[in-house]
């Protein structure tokens, strides 16, 4: 059993309190569907929940045929919904039900868009059905660990630069794939993205994203506020530059160990922060990925990434035209 606030594993079965956060294990599995639950005419079968968010819960299945592992993602927005404690069925209240048909449009459309695209470093969706009131996206079980574990297994909580370089440019090619796919991701943290044994990050968790089409709509979203985007707390506009906000928070992580203050608490102070102790590209990549106006941002993430092989052109120009310089100057030298 895990427990779904820290996300601590191999629980006993009769946990009530969670020994790592304090946390009420069984109050947190009341609206969790239980083990052996079978879905899609008895295709496959639950094992435990892996996490919980504000529109879904993670489930780790398998399959009943064929006996591989699964990850079951099945809509639940809870703003909208509650669960019947005996028969498990969703209750949708009256008034909520036309928000959450369009809601529950939007996750089914979104599954289609992400079952269709073929990545190396986004989870892969095998299957997209509607039971039970609700829809279900099955996707690949990725085999490792997450960022953030990774961090924090290291002693200072940070990573070299050439691992860091590795890891981001794999983000990069994963979130250009999805933008281009016509989805924003919006809840980019180290958690929400697995390292494979030889180093390969999959982006996982799409619970938060939006469609392209919905990005200028004024709605109230599910975020990270330690990482998000001014504009993703807000409800405004969002767009590519709002991921890349996010990304510009985990690559100073990764290079020092901690986070640059939230983009609300910054937007209060007048925006005055700076990155510190960063070397060029670094300290420029960071400070156009996480300007408070989103306009001002980088406009794609691809883009963004370019940046750092600018810098490198401009110096080996610099360092050309100065031994240009020097043979003129000093011809003896050479």
């Amino acid at each position: 059993m895990r427990c779904l606030n820290c996300h601590m594993d191999n629980l006993p079965e009769t946990t009530q309190i969670c020994p790592n956060c304090g946390a009420q294990v069984f109050s947190l599995l009341q609206e969790v569907l239980p083990k052996g639950t079978q879905l899609r005419s008895h295709t496959y079968c639950l094992e435990n929940a892996m996490g919980k968010g504000s529109f879904g819960i993670t489930y780790r299945a398998h399959h009943t045929a064929l006996k591989n592992l699964v990850v079951i993602k099945e809509f639940y927005p809870v703003e909208y919904v509650s669960r019947n404690i005996e028969t498990k069925l969703l209750i949708i209240p009256e008034k909520n039900r036309e928000t959450y048909k369009r809601n529950l449009y939007r996750f089914l459309e979104e599954g289609q868009i992400l079952a269709k695209l073929d990545h190396p470093n986004v989870v892969k969706v095998r299957d997209l059905f509607e039971e039970r009131d609700t829809a279900y996206i099955v996707m690949e079980l990725v085999q490792g660990k997450t960022l953030l574990k990774e961090l924090e297994d290291q002693p200072e909580k940070k990573l070299s630069p050439d691992r860091v370089e590795k890891i981001i440019g794999q983000l990069v090619n994963a979130l250009t794939a999805i933008h281009e796919a016509g989805i924003y991701h919006l809840d980019l943290k180290p958690e929400n993205m697995i390292l494979t044994p030889n180093d390969q990050l999959i982006l996982i968790d799409f619970g938060a994203a939006t469609l392209a089409s919905d990005a200028k709509r004024k709605k109230t979203r599910s975020f990270t506020e330690c990482y998000a985007a001014p504009e993703i707390m807000t409800g405004g506009e969002v767009g590519p530059q709002s991921d890349l906000f996010e990304v510009g928070m985990i690559l100073h992580e990764l290079l020092t160990g901690k986070l640059p203050p939230p983009a609300m608490k910054r937007a209060l102070e007048t925006d005055l922060w700076q990155p510190k102790g960063l070397e060029h590209p670094w300290d420029m990549l960071i400070v156009d990925a996480l300007r408070i106006k989103r306009d001002k941002r980088s406009s794609t993430v691809d883009q963004w990434w370019e940046l750092r092989k600018q810098e490198q052109v401009n110096t080996i120009r610099i360092e050309q035209k100065m031994q240009k310089i020097y043979k003129v100057s000093f011809p003896y030298l050479y």
